[in-house]
């Protein structure tokens, strides 16, 4: 066996190629150990199990998915932010056919929540983010936000719609920033 492939990268890498051409059901540790051509055993030094390589292979797709496309900037306008994170999304849906839809079930299936703490852990990232540039905005009215309705609460409701399009298989979030739009400015 060719043991060239001996660090978590390259196994991931591996991964994130295996999940993106056949899905994530598609993989397993024998499945890993083959195409990164190292023992079987090999992958069981760094992964203790199916659902331990699983975990880290949903993350590193997230991380892929939020690093695909570079084009956000922090001190874009909201609307435009908001844009831009809808297409990086969607191409990481392009990249990763099913990748979505199986996460979810690996989250009803994870052990300890451990896939939806992941899952939390981007979408929380990608708030973060939402609301640092909603902040750094100055086209925002100053009345726009109330003790009823914060800027976390309607982070919630654009992460929330900005999902329900993507689920939907909608190609533009055009809509959702005319609401941005209306509602900020």
């Amino acid at each position: 066996m060719n043991t060239s492939i001996t660090s978590k990268e390259s196994i991931m890498e591996v991964c994130r190629t295996i999940v993106a051409k056949k899905g994530l059901s598609a993989l397993n540790m024998r499945t890993v150990a083959d195409a990164c051509h190292i023992a079987l055993g090999t992958l069981y030094n760094y992964y203790s199990d199916k659902e331990e390589l699983l975990l880290a292979t949903v993350e590193s797709v997230w991380k892929d998915i939020f690093h695909m496309n570079q084009k956000s900037k922090i001190n874009s306008s909201f609307p435009d932010y908001i844009s831009d994170l809808f297409d990086c999304v969607q191409t990481g849906i392009k990249a990763y056919p099913d990748f979505f839809m199986a996460h979810s079930m690996s989250i009803v299936h994870s052990r300890k929540g451990e896939a939806k703490d992941k899952m939390e852990y981007y979408f929380a990232h990608m708030k973060n983010g939402m609301l640092q540039v909603l902040k750094q905005d100055e086209k925002v009215l100053s009345d726009t936000f109330t003790e009823t309705f914060t800027e976390v609460d309607f982070i919630d409701f654009v992460l929330d719609h900005m999902l329900f399009l993507l689920v939907q298989g909608k190609a533009s979030c055009k809509p959702l920033i005319e609401i941005i739009r209306r509602i900020l400015y």
